[in-house]
Formats: C-alpha cells, sequence, structure tokens
C-alpha cells in the first residue's frame, strides 16, 4: 500500500529565498576579498554605550521587560522624537521598542495587510521590505523613482494608489540610493494617502546620515499626516550595533496596544540590558556626536565616489545613507549586474549587491550597491584593489 508524502514546507516557506548578499558574503570570503555589499556597519559602537550595557548587566537589569520596551528607553525615545523628527509621542501608548527595525516592520505587515490588500512601495527598493510585504500576501504597487536623483512623480504614485491602498511605505534616507524625500515630495505623499484612504510607513533607520544640505523630514511630523503614519527607527546603525536589534516604532494608540501584544507573543522582548544601554547613549550623546557621524560618512562617501570615478564606474552621489550605487555601464556594458559582480569578486575581490536585488525583474539596470560603513583602511584597500577593473 502506498501513500502520498506529504510536503515537508509550507508554500510560503518553499518560496523563501536567501538574499543575494548572503551569497556574496560568502563568495568574498573565499578570495579574502573585502565585503562591500552587506550593510552591516562595521565601524566602532561608542565606548558610552558599550560600558552602559555592561553596567545594565550588573545592576540586574536582566529580565522580561514589558512588551512596549523599557520605560527608560520609551522616555528617552519621545524625548529624541520631539527634539529631532518634531514628532509628540506619548510613550507610554504610542512608542514600541521592537528587535530591530525589521521587527517593527514585521509587525506592521502583520498587523494591516490581509491578502490581496494594496501597498505602494518605491523602487529601487529595499529586498527586505519587498520580501515581506510579499510574504504577507500584499498586492504591492511599484512607483519608480526618476535616476539619478531619484525624484517623485505625482502623477505615477496618484496612478498607483487607489481606495484599496492599505499603506504607502517610504524609507528616507532610503536604502540602496541614499535618497531623501524632501517636504514636498512628502506633502504630495500625504496628499495622495489622504485621497484614497491610505496610512503611510516609513523606515527612518539612516536618519542622523544625510549631506549636502539635506534635511531629514519624518513625515509623521506634517500636520497633515498626523495621526496616519508609523514611524519606524532604530539604533543599529547610529550606534553601530546591529546585533544589537534595538528598534522602535510610532503609531496611533490604538495600533500600539495590537503590535505590542502581537510582538509579546512571538518574542516577548528585545534584551532588556541593551536596551537600558541605548537608552542611556539616548540621554548622553548632544547633537554633536550626531554631526560628527554625518561628517565621518560624508567623508567615506566623498572618498570612495572618487576611487569609483578613477576605475570608470559612475557613483549616484547619494543624500543620505551609507550607501553608494554606481553605474557600471558606460565601461562595462556587456555586463548584467549580477555577472558584474561575478567578476569583480573574481577580478578585484570586491563584493558588491546587483541592481537585481533592488528592483522588478522585467526591469534589469545596470549599477550595483556598495556599503561604506566600514573602516578607512578598509575602504582604501578596497579602491586600490578596483583598480583590477581598469587592466
Amino acid at each position: 500500500m502506498t501513500t502520498n508524502a506529504k510536503p515537508l514546507l509550507s508554500l510560503q516557506a518553499q518560496a523563501l529565498q536567501p538574499p543575494s548578499l548572503r551569497e556574496i558574503t560568502l563568495r568574498v570570503a573565499a578570495v579574502s576579498g573585502i565585503n562591500l555589499g552587506q550593510g552591516v556597519c562595521q565601524l566602532p559602537t561608542p565606548q558610552f554605550v558599550c560600558d552602559a550595557a555592561g553596567q545594565a548587566v550588573q545592576e540586574g537589569i536582566n529580565r522580561y521587560t514589558n512588551p512596549r520596551g523599557l520605560e527608560s528607553l520609551r522616555r528617552a525615545l519621545a524625548r529624541k522624537l520631539k527634539h529631532y523628527n518634531k514628532i509628540d509621542a506619548d510613550p507610554e501608548s504610542e512608542i514600541l521598542v521592537t528587535s530591530g527595525s525589521t521587527g517593527a516592520f514585521e509587525a506592521v505587515c502583520a498587523m494591516l495587510i490581509n491578502p490581496g490588500d494594496e501597498v505602494v512601495n518605491f523602487a529601487p527598493y529595499y529586498p527586505y521590505h519587498q520580501n515581506a510585504l510579499r510574504r504577507y500576501g500584499a498586492d504591492v504597487k511599484i512607483v519608480k523613482l526618476n535616476s539619478p536623483e531619484y525624484r517623485l512623480d505625482a502623477a505615477v504614485l496618484e496612478e498607483a494608489c487607489s481606495p484599496k491602498t492599505k499603506f504607502i511605505l517610504v524609507n528616507t534616507p532610503a536604502n540602496p540610493t541614499g535618497k531623501v524625500f524632501n517636504e514636498s515630495e512628502l506633502g504630495v505623499i500625504a496628499e495622495v494617502a489622504k485621497r484614497c484612504g491610505a496610512l503611510v510607513v516609513t523606515d527612518e533607520i539612516y536618519e542622523y546620515m544625510v549631506f549636502d544640505g539635506h534635511r531629514h523630514v519624518s513625515p509623521a511630523s506634517l500636520p497633515e499626516l498626523q495621526g496616519r503614519t508609523i514611524t519606524i527607527g532604530g539604533y543599529s546603525k547610529t550606534f553601530a550595533i546591529t546585533g544589537w536589534r534595538i528598534g522602535y516604532a510610532v503609531m496611533p494608540a490604538e495600533l500600539a496596544s495590537k503590535a505590542a501584544a502581537l510582538l509579546d507573543s512571538i518574542y516577548v522582548c528585545p534584551p532588556a540590558p541593551l536596551q537600558e544601554a541605548v537608552a542611556r547613549g539616548i540621554e548622553e550623546f548632544d547633537d554633536d556626536f550626531y554631526r560628527r557621524l554625518c561628517e565621518e560618512y560624508r567623508r567615506k562617501r566623498d572618498f570612495f565616489c572618487e576611487g569609483l570615478r578613477s576605475v570608470g564606474l559612475n557613483p549616484v552621489i547619494p543624500q543620505g545613507s551609507y550607501y553608494i550605487v554606481a553605474d557600471f555601464a558606460d565601461k562595462f556594458r556587456q555586463y548584467d549586474s549580477k555577472s558584474f559582480v561575478d567578476m569583480m569578486i573574481e577580478r578585484a575581490r570586491v563584493g558588491a549587491v546587483p541592481s537585481s536585488d533592488f528592483v522588478e525583474n522585467d526591469a534589469p539596470e545596470q549599477w550595483v550597491r556598495f556599503c561604506v560603513s566600514v573602516a578607512d583602511n578598509i575602504l582604501e584597500q578596497a579602491v586600490e584593489n578596483l583598480q583590477a577593473l581598469s587592466a
């Protein structure tokens, strides 16, 4: 007697694929190369924050926290949001501490998306956002930003939205392009969102890395988006603690209550002593700390862009974040983005992420994304290695 074997994996699990940057990381390591693909932020964590984590452990801050996060961190975030983001948020009812910004976005998707709901996402997009939306069954409407400035076309956004649109997703400063949405563009988004009855969900993880006179504007600070916006952020990049997984979300109280219950049922809370360390770091550092951080990344950006030009690549100067998009079509037109990365790893022992990760499959583009959040000597060695592309 034979029986049909049941599939081990769900259809959802079968569709999961590791991002190409994981494979790129392994391939670069195999040639003892330099990985400028993954945005792991390899700069030193501020010593004060490291010391604060140890102190929190010694002080016994080692237990489960409130599912909304430690009160000390929520209150620190409320002060920071008011000072920097111009957002008034109640730390008791509207702020959640999450397991990284990804944990916040998972909660948003789980709360808001039913299969078939429409969500608007801008391209080039952050692959995790796009994959999560699809995983929850969203019908994603892509609005392409116009390079090289990656400007928003109001008419294209208007066409993409409908009464079925659940939310418009905004990543500013953006991964991979470094695009910083200005107040005028955010006003357009607010207008369209209001007309179609949609929320706005923002990912502002790179908020302190904005260059050349551009200014970070949190959509929730605009009067027309107050009460209609979910703001996501975190300290993985700002404090160089990507492995700590300390993020946050700000949302209307009724949504925050549901999100807290959801996250409590999944992972209870992010690590308590690390929450406390981030709270103390927020309270300790003044505006000069963030200005110095921004200047360091601007300097790295300028150095690496010059290095890219020296080997025939054309960088798009980012307005923010710590990524650089570089077009290779002028000199290496014969390659698509994946094969160009293969060639670059083989010849120059430098890794980057292909554009195919950030745009729809039917829109091939000839660019790759580099991450400059590494020590100066590593960035200098990467530029030296890239000279092999000129041979």
